[in-house]
């Protein structure tokens, strides 16, 4: 068992239920939603060359991964050397927060794809006598695909229109003339999905489930990012040794690329975390992930010669220890496993439901093919964010059919807190934290 064959958790089956379907379903469904379309339709083509396995979910994931890494070689090839590049590289692939993203089925690595391959074309542009048409291509489709995936890698854009005007200001007025032709392109590219991001930011502003951060939150987020993303008791030692290698880090030399890829990696992060204090929050640690990159790239660039460098390598040791622990000891549901167990025990006029409204597992069992509507006996809605732009009728139910002899329950919560009136508890079965208990009548 390992991370590309592991089961699927609730927002990847969510994602692979929702990308079966056709192309204008998907449009219409996720407009509903609070995502924009491009993972989903690349993952519904996906499918139709490698099927809808875990490992094909996975590998789609893997494969922007990587791609997003080959971006952050060529981008510190341009503005450093190739040794340099090889370094931050391998810090970005093994970084352990973002080595958990590139095995899940989101859109999360399509998204640090995009926003990677953006930031090279971009600031390729501004480090080339004379930029191709090629390279403006390059920029618009990069920064197109990125807003087309998630709606953070806006901020993104707010940075590259902030250096375009430092840029304007000090630089080549000829160029930025250009640079501004490639945002209005950004801009009519992305009209077809405005409305949609208008109804979505409202739809978020109406209640979200994250809390305010505080100050404590916005420190611990840096931390996950530069070394303590996977807990283990080697997360604590590979922090320190980052925050030695910034220590030594030679701030004053390469001082305007190290100020934009610095950028990079603090100003989303700021950004969101200041709009979170007085607006709804919408401070989150995966939705900037992208940012990750632009920290690894700083721990490899300005080196001191040889201490420094031996300090990457023992980071990159510990980074490569924590990963393969995460990679071989896979934490999610195994709902495969459940789902083998109901279908071997399920007779006749058996019943399904998934119990727990707070934390149900719908898209799960939709995906392994044991379909369990949710059952709510009271009259509660629930949230737009618990994917009720792609329930379907009957997904929800408020009372039991009649005339069911075994009803089979799935939760991750306690037991003891389900309550089928008419029913005793006949069998219980447990697949680490989640359960699925038997109900016969009473």
């Amino acid at each position: 068992m390992n991370q590309f064959n592991a089961s699927l958790w609730g927002d990847e089956g969510f994602s692979a239920i929702l990308s079966m379907k056709s192309v204008p379903e998907i449009i219409r469904i996720i407009i509903k939603d609070t995502s924009p379309p491009l993972y989903n339709l690349t993952e519904h083509f996906w499918f139709g060359i490698f099927g809808t396995s875990e490992a094909a979910i996975r590998s789609l994931s893997f494969f922007y991964y990587c791609l997003a890494v080959f971006f952050v070689f060529k981008l510190v090839s341009l503005l450093w050397d190739r040794k340099t590049a090889f370094a931050a590289a391998l810090l970005t692939f093994f970084n352990p927060f973002f080595f958990i993203y590139a095995f899940e089925g989101r859109m999360y690595s399509i998204m640090s794809l995009g926003v990677a391959a953006s930031m090279y074309f971009y600031l390729k542009i501004w480090n080339s006598r004379k930029p191709s048409s090629f390279d403006f291509a390059g920029y618009v489709i990069a920064t197109l695909w990125a807003i087309y995936s998630h709606h953070f890698a806006m901020f993104i854009v707010i940075l590259q229109g902030l250096w375009w005007i430092l840029e304007s200001l000090t630089g080549n007025r000829k160029l930025s003339k250009k640079v501004f032709l490639s945002f209005l392109t950004i801009g009519v590219g992305y009209l077809p999905w405005v409305w949609p991001l208008y109804s979505q930011t409202k739809m978020v502003s109406g209640g979200f489930w994250l809390g305010t951060p505080s100050a404590r939150d916005l420190v611990f987020l840096m931390g996950e990012y530069l070394a303590y993303g996977i807990k283990s008791p080697l997360s604590g030692v590979a922090l320190v040794i980052a925050l030695i290698i910034l220590l030594l880090r030679i701030w004053n030399k390469k001082y305007k690329s190290t100020l934009i890829i610095a950028l990079w990696f603090i100003f989303p992060i700021l950004a969101t975390w200041t709009i979170s204090q007085f607006m709804q929050s919408i401070f989150y640690n995966r939705y900037l992930l992208y940012t990750i990159p632009g920290a690894m790239i700083i721990l490899a660039s300005n080196r001191r010669k040889v201490f420094s460098s031996v300090l990457i390598g023992v980071l990159l040791g510990l980074f490569i220890r924590i990963d393969y622990h995460y990679f071989t000891h896979p934490v999610k549901y195994p709902f495969r496993e459940l789902a083998e167990y109901v279908i071997e025990t399920k007779k006749g006029d058996d019943y399904l439901i998934n119990w727990n409204a707070a934390s149900h597992h719908i898209w799960e069992t939709k995906y392994y093919g044991i379909g369990a509507p949710l059952y709510i006996p009271g009259g509660e809605s629930l949230p737009f964010f618990v994917g009720t732009a792609l329930m379907a009728e009957g997904d929800i139910i408020r009372e039991l059919p009649p005339k069911i002899n075994r009803v089979g329950v799935i939760t991750s919560g306690e037991v003891s807190e389900i309550k089928l009136t008419g029913y005793v508890l006949a069998e219980e079965k447990h697949f680490g934290n989640l359960k699925f208990v038997w109900y016969r009548k009473f």
